[in-house]
């Protein structure tokens, strides 16, 4: 085996052909991506028989005159083999001693245990793998819950293997059920934004993150991530046509007035009949209080109610949904279970086998801080993934004791980091 930096083509291929467990960071696409965030990217893998088996992108972040190494969700190999396991991190020490590396952090996208949707075990956790990488004097970061680490620890995902759209529906809860319903009925349509449109996305995101009081990302963080992931970052949009909604409703009308008038003619009306007349005057009146509602909806707002956006990412492993937002106001209409069961077609219809909801706090009570985030996904009959989780390491200790002492006096770290430079 030979532990190597991987050309842009080689880490490509490798990513767009691997059986392993990988992540949308851990994509050629983002490359580009993370050096115009201002952080050089190396790709650092491992090859045998000339043929790459393991591969990750690694961030180069300026650190006290040297590098913080993160790889975000990587590396991407088989987690099963051992031997690869340990030459790949032992091979990676030896080259960060070579390459200005203050410290290294990984995350890697390796499941630790998996729960039903009730969070119940359905694998034991996978220990040995830890205890492999603590043993190569990495340092776990825990068992972590919530959300002020890096990234998730814990996934909420959907299986699709072996199933179909039907099948899938009918493991979904009544609610998930009838809302996907409410939403076809209510014609709510899916288009997928181009990337001079996101801004449509972001209205829809910001007015969710004011509403769920949540501190975000910037508008030029997704703006990136489109630029760069181009067609791999899908951005579907839910949103209805009030001319066709209304026009479909006037339809319904008249089908209820003719079944009404037509029952009404009938001589000596059984109870039967009299209770089926009063039910479809009911529904006429309703009927016709939606359709003057929908009018004066479109004159406030327009013919085209935007309700739902999100920004999906895809690589060869699954669809994974990254982030959305909604309008409250059209909530009525069920915006994001029809852009959410739209790309639940979209995993059948390219083959994908997982539709990954993605995070999840870890914290599944009911006062946890996500459990509505939770019980939707659960909804659909989402499983629970749980990831190894955080490992770091210093690599230049002497500096790294430096560095440490100018973190804490604070003013002084300039002074040091000058003496050093000079040195």
């Amino acid at each position: 085996m030979q532990f190597t930096e991987l050309t842009t083509k080689e880490f490509k291929t490798f990513m767009a052909e691997t059986p392993y467990m990988s992540h949308y960071f851990q994509m050629a696409e983002n490359i580009a991506n993370r050096e115009e965030e201002k952080s050089p990217v190396v790709l650092l893998g491992v090859k045998e028989n000339d043929k790459v088996i393991a591969a990750s992108l690694f961030s180069k972040i300026p650190t006290f005159g040297s590098y913080m190494y993160y790889s975000n969700r990587g590396p991407v190999l088989d987690t099963s083999n051992t031997e690869l396991i340990r030459f790949y991190f032992q091979s990676l020490d030896k080259y960060l001693k070579q390459h200005q590396c203050l410290y290294v952090k990984l995350d890697p996208y390796w499941i630790y245990r998996t729960y039903d949707k009730d969070v119940k075990p359905k694998t034991e956790g996978n220990d040995d793998l830890i205890k492999l990488i603590e043993s190569l004097d990495y340092t776990h970061g825990g068992f972590t819950r919530g959300y002020s680490y890096t990234q998730v620890r814990w996934m909420s995902v959907l299986y699709l293997e072996g199933e179909t759209p039907a099948s899938i529906m009918k493991q979904f809860d009544s609610q998930r059920k009838r809302n996907v319903k409410k939403a076809q009925k209510y014609g709510v349509k899916i288009r997928l934004l181009e990337e001079n449109e996101i801004d449509i996305f972001l209205d829809l995101y910001r007015e969710t993150e004011e509403r769920a009081g949540f501190i975000a990302r910037d508008d030029d963080y997704f703006k990136r991530f489109k630029k760069h992931y181009g067609s791999k970052a899908i951005m579907p949009l839910a949103y209805i046509d009030l001319d066709e909604h209304i026009a479909d409703l006037n339809a319904e009308q008249l089908e209820l007035e003719a079944k009404h008038d037509q029952l009404l003619l009938a001589d000596n009306k059984s109870d039967k009949q009299l209770k089926k007349l009063a039910d479809l005057d009911d529904q006429l009146k309703k009927l016709q209080q939606n359709i003057l509602d929908m009018n004066e909806l479109k004159k406030t707002d327009g013919q085209i109610l935007n309700l739902a956006a999100g920004m999906f990412f895809e690589n060869n492993y699954e669809i994974n949904y990254f982030s959305g937002g909604s309008s409250h106001k059209y909530s009525q209409f069920m915006g994001p279970y029809a852009m959410h069961w739209y790309m639940i077609n979209y995993c059948f219809e390219h083959q994908f086998s997982r539709y990954n909801f993605y995070g999840v706090s870890g914290d599944f009570t009911e006062s946890g801080e996500d459990y509505g985030v939770y019980r939707f996904k659960r909804g659909f009959n989402a499983q629970i993934e749980e990831l190894v989780g955080d490992f770091n390491k210093t690599i230049n200790k002497p500096k790294a004791v430096l560095h440490q002492a100018a973190m804490k006096a604070g003013g002084g770290a300039r002074r040091i980091k000058h003496i050093i430079k000079k040195k």
